[in-house]
């Protein structure tokens, strides 16, 4: 699978929000989700199949694949990780501590994120399963 951009890779874990969350997924909810335009959020998925990262037949619903669905729930995994320390360790709000999470997690080494992961586990409660909820 090819490399990512930071913006493609949040399109990827909308998907994966998504998804968690009913059967299928389609453009015009992804849109939604990503407060775009339905043409900005097609280009997107186009990125996306090309990168591998998605199986979608033209104006049908979106599938990730299973590299899509792997990739994803790694971003998902780091952007959790990152929430959970900004809001329940150092008290950001809610809201800007998902927006920092997500400008961190593109960034983030896997060497760092398993000592936050560490950090977390042995000093902070455990993290709430909010999937359902998050759409981004």
């Amino acid at each position: 699978m090819a490399v990512l951009s930071d913006r493609t890779s949040d399109y990827l874990e909308t998907i994966y929000l998504l998804s968690l969350r009913q059967d299928t997924v389609g453009i015009s909810q992804v849109a939604a989700a990503r407060g775009v335009t339905i043409p900005t959020a097609r280009a997107a998925m186009n990125r996306l199949k090309k990168d591998g990262c998605i199986r979608q037949e033209r104006y049908g619903k979106i599938l990730l694949t299973d590299d899509g669905r792997e990739h994803a729930a790694c971003l998902y995994r780091t952007h959790s990780t990152l929430f959970r320390f900004l809001h329940d360790v150092l008290g950001v709000p809610a809201e800007t501590a998902d927006a920092d999470a997500c400008r961190l997690e593109h960034g983030l080494s896997d060497a760092t994120l398993g000592r936050l992961t560490e950090f977390l586990d042995s000093h902070a409660a455990p993290a709430p399963d909010d999937a359902a909820r998050r759409t981004r």
